[in-house]
């Protein structure tokens, strides 16, 4: 019986140091979140629960580690993100991922990531502020800085493209091998050598951003291996030869190829801009057709109609009369091309007359933007496309 007892004893001694609270010795409540996790920790469960491809769990952990440390630091934000970003749920990561770069702006490749989401959302403004930011942190990162000229032009920012390609354009580097590049670039393009081609324009174009070559060899590249970035090339060529109007009458080919027909039709409707504002001599024909062919395609049959008109009118254009061009704006006057020949018409023959058209099309783009997209598709959308 001894034996027995000083075993019940010892059991008595034990059971009273591990739960000191049944015998009535008070104790500090306890948390089990923080008995069992650390902040840390928990931050860890839930970057695992992603891992594992279940990011939906991932959020009672981030949850928990709120709880303990409501201060939150970057990580978390990163976790949260990245939790919605396995979701599907775009927005809400971007929105997680700018709280963590608000709170340590050291992180590059977040940066990048932020800023080729709002580039492929068409957000060219919001993709130029995190490249931006990226670039502080990294100055000499050519390739981010041509797209930083990309970005500043689509975002209407003329002063601020001029100034990355004058800094671009500043490292002779490579000067003296631009001929030898060309015909590299030349014989990878013969040879159907598309990856060879793509890679060495890539490489080389921040350093020649204003050469027609290596935005021609990058088209051409991405077209032979039909790579998914051959709409960014065309993107680029746009932008960086804006004046013009081939590149955007190839885009649109290429849009509608695709059977884009309205993100075609911005394209071509930005051709038939610059023609008519840099008076270009070349491609009338051949845009003022992809025009009527579009309009086809959407089935908008009054503005077909408009378009064989205006052919008619700028083929005739040293014969037309200032009576005709104001019968026809009657007729057609939702057509969006012939409003703009009307404003280009009058605009230096009568400024009364001009000012109507021009109020005319501003009505028109409001009735029909969100029909059309107007001003949200294409590398200019800020660009109300107006004289």
């Amino acid at each position: 019986m001894n034996s027995r007892s000083r075993r019940i004893c010892i059991w008595l001694v034990l059971l009273t140091s591990l739960f000191p609270w049944n015998l009535g010795i008070s104790s500090e409540p306890i948390i089990p979140a923080k008995v069992l996790f650390t902040y840390d920790h928990l931050l860890d469960v839930a970057e695992q629960k992603i891992e594992i491809e279940l990011p939906n769990q991932a959020f009672s952990f981030l949850a928990k580690a709120k709880e303990i440390k409501p201060e939150l630091d970057s990580r978390f934000h990163n976790i949260t993100g990245n939790a919605h970003w396995k979701l599907g749920n775009y927005y809400e990561a971007i929105s997680a991922y700018e709280q963590s770069i608000a709170l340590d702006g050291k992180q590059n490749a977040l940066l990048l990531k932020i800023a080729d989401f709002y580039d492929k959302e068409r957000k060219p403004a919001l993709a130029l502020k995190f490249t931006e930011l990226y670039l502080k942190n990294a100055p000499t990162d050519k390739a981010r800085l041509f797209r930083a000229a990309i970005l500043s032009r689509r975002s209407g920012k003329e002063d601020v493209y001029l100034s990355y390609i004058r800094l671009l354009e500043s490292d002779k580097s490579f000067a003296s091998e631009e001929e030898a590049l060309q015909t590299s670039l030349a014989r990878n393009l013969k040879l159907k050598k598309w990856k060879e081609a793509e890679e060495l324009s890539l490489r080389y174009l921040p350093f020649f951003p204003r050469v027609e070559g290596m935005y021609e060899t990058l088209i051409i590249a991405r077209r032979g291996k039909k790579s998914p970035l051959l709409e960014e090339a065309y993107m680029f060529a746009c932008v960086a030869f804006k004046e013009e109007t081939r590149y955007f009458v190839r885009y649109g080919v290429y849009l509608q190829e695709q059977e884009r027909y309205l993100e075609a039709l911005s394209m071509f409707r930005r051709a038939f801009y610059q023609a008519l504002k840099y008076n270009v001599q070349s491609d009338w024909g051949e845009f003022l057709f992809l025009l009527r062919q579009t309009y086809t395609k959407l089935g908008w049959v009054e503005d077909a109609l408009a378009m064989d008109v205006l052919v008619s009118d700028i083929k005739n254009k040293m014969n037309l009369r200032d009576q005709d061009v104001q019968n026809h704006l009657n007729t057609y006057r939702k057509n969006r091309e012939y409003l703009l020949f009307g404003v280009y018409w009058f605009k230096d023959k009568d400024a009364i007359l001009a000012d109507e058209y021009r109020k005319l099309l501003r009505e028109r783009d409001e009735e029909t933007s969100e029909k059309e997209f107007l001003f949200v598709i294409g590398p200019f959308a800020v660009d109300r496309m107006e004289f």
